[in-house]
């Protein structure tokens, strides 16, 4: 899957989480975007392989992980949903895409369906416009705005969180606008990098909010 696929779908795995952080609700959001494309951070050569796979993402995860609880202390229900996000990426890629569940015991891969195909960018378009509807439910830009009110942790965790989603999303976004057509994707191939575009400005606002104060 691309960047706004496995954000919406891991949005709507988390989403028990994300509601029952209501005064942290900007941070949860902040932490499933970018714990979304986690194993994407390593995609090159067999570093994807590792990252694919439980045994990379455990070990991806707590290097991750630990330093932010030590840094920032964050709710533990954060972390939970950071551990999910991480997860749902891997469930999405088993679906569209592929991972090596059992490495480095095995480099046996499992794919149902292919990647950057006409099905792949329509079911994404669809996961992302039904988690943008839920999304606006919760009235984010409050929650977002918000991020200026935390304490210097609080702030602190929003922009480690934020700076490196605003940059995945600018490369992949990019990325995508030049390696990905196909007949009759016109409409589908716009609403993605809208979704593309709609993920940069999310984290930017972060980052902004992150770096001011009331």
């Amino acid at each position: 899957m691309w960047l706004p696929g496995h954000i919406a779908f891991s949005f709507l795995l988390c989403l028990p989480l994300i509601i029952y952080m209501k005064e942290d609700r900007a941070l949860a959001l902040a932490a499933v975007a970018t714990f979304a494309l986690l194993p994407d951070f390593l995609h090159l050569g067999m570093l994807r392989a590792f990252g694919h796979s439980f045994f990379g993402l455990g070990i991806v995860l707590a290097a991750t992980l630990v330093p932010l609880a030590i840094l920032f202390r964050p709710r533990p229900a954060l972390l939970g949903a950071a551990v999910l996000a991480a997860v749902g990426h891997l469930i999405a890629d088993l679906y569209i895409g592929s991972i090596w569940p059992f490495y480095p015991w095995t480099m046996e891969w499992v794919q149902f369906h292919q990647f950057n195909t006409p099905f792949d960018i329509r079911i994404e378009v669809i996961l992302s416009i039904i988690a943008l509807a839920v999304l606006l439910a919760l009235r984010p830009w409050d929650e977002l705005g918000a991020v200026r009110g935390l304490d210097r942790r609080g702030r602190g965790l929003a922009f480690v969180l934020a700076a490196p989603l605003a940059a995945m999303a600018g490369l992949q976004g990019a990325y995508f606008v030049v390696v990905s057509s196909g007949p009759g994707l016109d409409i589908f191939r716009a609403a993605l990098i809208g979704f593309f575009a709609a993920t940069f400005l999310m984290a930017m606002v972060l980052l902004i909010a992150s770096r001011a104060r009331f």
